[in-house]
């Protein structure tokens, strides 16, 4: 049996006579020519369309040569799909035969990915449609036997969409007809790469063997790479490979491939057909269950950027994808016999669940504070109950005051909660009535519901059962086991609920903290009293900077570790501790380990990602930030990687991220004012007022109002400014930016005097300053007053601290212009401009000093200079 070396290209023969077998069409151009056919451009003159008009090469016009196209004929005329090429017409010629087909304006689909950088979604799309098109083949008996990316051809519709066309039918079969005359010269039809293990040892097909060609046209397509790469010794070689070796994993192509479709391509490129799955639709369902995932997160809970996610910024943790797998579950595990039910199918979606505030009505009788003592102990059971259930995370919430039920909801969705708890309690001395409710916030719906009555007296046996009816509302399998129950005396529990019910307010001490230590040692058990402690030692490090508390929490744990508590709930407290250490080696060993049990970490990433950005490590914030939004989607995880990308000066790539939040959810109004920053600092100065206008004036925060200040600043309305710049410093009278902006508005108006007092204030204000970003208003303050050498010195320090920082840049370009020093001034503008500032940032004096001066690059003086 001879087989042909796959993928030999031949040049089209345009000086071959063209047989067209009626008036009715007209030779235009070659289009191209395989091995036995060669297919033309012409002209319909009838109908006034191009169609495409294939025929046999003079030299292939053999007898089988002529059974193929002739059998392509019959099958194309049973076919009628929009991923199909249409058959047209049959021309026929003293035993010569020619096939008129719809001409697709396009390419095949290897040069289209080479051409295109397609996203997630497009690559799904074509996937989908190229199953479509097997799928009405199959349906019909149909087997194409030459499934490859050179038969898919790639055209637009109306849209601009790519639309996929699967073309080329000359050696398909149909199972109702005898194909002996298709392979009596002893050659195997087809190409080796895109075959079957079953088509190369000559057993008999099924549509099976187009599902692992279609595997290996899926596989290139979305990791980039085929796989089973060309065999250099030839032929033989490869088809030995294809049959006895295996493929390529899918990760080791893509190292960040989203697990549902490593794990699709493993089973289309299975050896045994059996493995497969059973038919086109299945695997269609499979591709539309990932691709619909992204569109209906995208109007819920900001996806909109996954595609971004997937194809360009790479995703370490695979967990996002879960979400997909359960739905995934249902189409495949039924419909392939149940071969789909494996392990990976059966994974728990993440869940990441939010406590609303506790509602009472009513009045419980006991000590003065009782009432906050049992919203205190409803709350706990509730945030304990998650910390109980499998593949879930608490998120913390805390409305704002006065802040109604239905905007809640809307913070919760930003927050991209997928549940939330509540609680109602109608009270009477002492007997309560309770209904605990687990919320959609994407919904505002009721998921499920129950009730019951308690006594007020009995807070400990209230806390252990409404912490297991709170997980009874969820799914049983994401229970664990249910809470042992652990007593203390009436004594410890009520120092245990009076410390936690200071926790909101982080009114708590290194006493309370004491006390607690001394709790776990005697009842050691108890799960809740090492999640206390913890969240009490970092907000004592918040308040005091002293790592000693931290120190309590790693101590505190690593007792624990000893005393037979769920080691996941330890490595998430752990994980919490690491993000205020911020270091990204222990941070990233202990997510490596929380990833392996199935825990979301997405809360944690977020907080890590925002210390790195605080510290303006925006390229570590950013990545961060990046694998929290993968794994939750929501407004404010995306609104992370859009600051991180806008402090870096990544303009394009946070504008992208906003513009998407904003059109999903239109009431992110942090995303507004970030959009309005960055319209600004691009100098669209119109789109920036437009952006930051759009926000209700009763909700624009005092940063919002600085944007718009600086905003008409930029437009060189100095009136307007002044106004909004004064606004600010009614909320927050020592805001360093604001009074920089003041000052800086006073120079333009020409008032010297009144500018030199605000620097002044702001020497006044950082005396003691250490960050970067004071120290940046500390430099320019200098600088204006005179004290250049100081300034210049604290401007090396900062570029130290935030070497990629664009205000940092924008700072000490202003105090080198102020300086005098032309060149170091041109330096840093230079880099600012090309990172796409707008000009109308260096409107102030300072700036158009360097128009006169000769060292000034012909870059800057064209750009800023009036």
């Amino acid at each position: 049996m001879d087989i042909a070396d796959p993928e030999v290209e031949q040049q089209p023969r345009t000086d071959s006579p063209v047989f067209v077998g009626s008036d009715r069409y007209r030779i235009q151009s070659t289009l191209g020519a395989g091995g036995m056919g060669i297919v033309y451009l012409a002209e319909d003159l009838k109908l006034h369309r191009q169609v495409a008009i294939k025929k046999l090469k003079d030299n292939a016009a053999s007898q089988n040569a002529r059974d193929r196209i002739q059998q392509e004929a019959r099958l194309l005329a049973q076919l009628n799909h929009p991923n199909i090429v249409a058959l047209h017409d049959v021309l026929e010629d003293q035993g010569d035969i020619a096939l008129v087909m719809e001409y697709i304006e396009g390419t095949t689909l290897r040069p289209w990915m080479r051409e295109r950088s397609p996203s997630l979604q497009q690559k799904l799309s074509l996937l989908m449609q190229i199953c479509q098109g097997l799928s009405e083949a199959h349906n019909l008996g149909i087997i194409h036997r030459d499934l490859k990316s050179d038969n898919i051809l790639i055209a637009e519709n109306a849209k601009g969409e790519p639309v996929a066309k699967i073309t080329d039918f000359g050696i398909a079969k149909s199972q109702q007809l005898d194909e002996k005359t298709l392979t009596e010269e002893n050659q195997l039809a087809g190409t080796i790469t895109a075959m079957s293990p079953e088509q190369i040892l000559g057993k008999p097909l099924d549509a099976r063997s187009d599902l692992f060609s279609l595997g290996t046209i899926a596989f290139e397509l979305l990791c980039g790479s085929r796989p089973f790469e060309k065999h250099e010794a030839g032929a033989l070689a490869m088809a030995n490979r294809i049959t006895n070796e295996a493929h390529t994993p899918p990760q080791e192509a893509w190292p960040d491939i989203p697990e549902p479709l490593a794990i699709l391509l493993d089973k289309l490129l299975a050896k045994d057909p059996a493995q497969r799955p059973q038919n086109a639709l299945i695997v269609y369902q499979g591709f539309e269950l990932l691709y619909k995932q992204r569109l209906e997160s995208e109007s819920e809970d900001f996806t909109a950027t996954m595609t971004d996610l997937f194809t360009h910024h790479k995703i370490k943790s695979r967990r996002r994808w879960q979400q997909v797998v359960a739905g995934m579950t249902a189409a495949l595990v039924l419909s392939a016999g149940g071969y789909w039910g494996w392990k990976e199918f059966t994974r728990l979606e993440p869940q990441y669940i939010a406590v609303m505030p506790v509602e009472i009505n009513g009045e419980i009788r006991g000590e003065e504070n009782a009432k906050a003592l049992t919203r205190t102990m409803v709350r706990q059971a509730l945030m304990n109950s998650v910390s109980q259930l499998k593949a879930s995370a608490l998120v913390s919430f805390t409305p704002k005051e006065g802040q109604d039920f239905e905007a809640q909801l809307q913070k919760l969705r930003d927050k991209g909660v997928t549940d939330a708890l509540f609680a109602k309690l109608e009270c009477a001395q002492i007997r309560c009535e309770i209904e605990l409710h687990r919320i959609a916030p994407a919904i505002g719906q009721i998921k499920q519901q129950t009730d019951f009555v308690f006594l007020v007296d009995k807070r400990q046996e209230a806390e252990y059962r409404i912490g297991n009816s709170a997980m009874a509302l969820f799914p049983s399998s994401y229970a664990n086991e249910k809470n042992e129950k652990v007593v203390m005396s009436d004594e410890d529990y009520s120092d245990y609920l009076n410390i936690i019910s200071r926790l909101e307010t982080k009114d708590n001490s290194v006493e309370d903290l004491t006390t607690l230590e001394n709790l776990s040692d005697t009842y050691p058990k108890n799960p809740n009293l090492y999640r206390v402690i913890v969240e009490i030692a970092t907000n004592l490090f918040v308040l005091t900077n002293e790592k000693k508390h931290l120190q309590t929490g790693f101590d505190i744990i690593e007792k624990a570790k000893g005393r037979d508590v769920d080691s996941a709930s330890l490595l998430e407290l752990e994980l919490w501790l690491s993000t205020y250490i911020g270091d990204k080696k222990e941070f990233d060993r202990l997510l490596k380990q929380l990833n392996k049990q199935d825990s979301p970490s997405a809360t944690l990433l977020a907080k890590f990602a925002r210390y790195f950005f605080m510290q303006g490590d925006y390229e570590s914030g950013l990545s961060y930030a990046k694998e929290a939004a993968a794994l939750n989607p929501s407004a404010d995880n995306l609104y992370l990687v859009a600051l991180n990308n806008a402090v870096a000066g990544n303009y394009p790539e946070a504008r992208a991220v906003l513009e998407e939040i904003i059109s999903a959810f239109p009431d992110h109004w942090p995303s507004y004012s970030a959009l309005g920053n960055i319209e600004m600092e691009s100098g669209n100065l119109s789109a920036a007022e437009i952006a930051i206008t759009a926000i209700p004036q009763d909700l624009r925060g005092w940063r919002t109002k600085s944007n718009l200040g600086v905003t008409y600043f930029l437009q060189r309305k100095y009136p307007e400014a002044l106004e909004a710049q004064k606004q600010v410093l009614v909320s927050v009278p020592d805001n360093l930016e604001t009074i920089e902006g003041i000052a800086a508005t006073y120079l333009m108006l020409g008032l010297l005097d009144l500018a030199n007092n605000e620097f002044k204030k702001i020497l006044d204000l950082t005396e003691n300053s250490n960050t970067a970003n004071e120290l940046r208003f500390r430099a320019i303050a200098l600088a204006n007053l005179q004290q250049s050498s100081e300034a210049i010195d604290i401007s090396h320090e900062i570029l130290k601290k935030s070497p990629e920082d664009t205000y940092i840049h924008y700072s000490v370009a202003q105090v080198y212009a102020i300086a005098g020093e032309w060149r170091s001034a041109n330096y840093y503008i230079e880099k600012l401009l090309d990172q796409g500032m707008s000009t109308e940032w260096f409107s102030l004096p300072a700036f158009q000093q360097l128009c006169a001066q000769p060292r000034v690059s012909e870059q800057v003086k064209i750009a800023i200079c009036d």
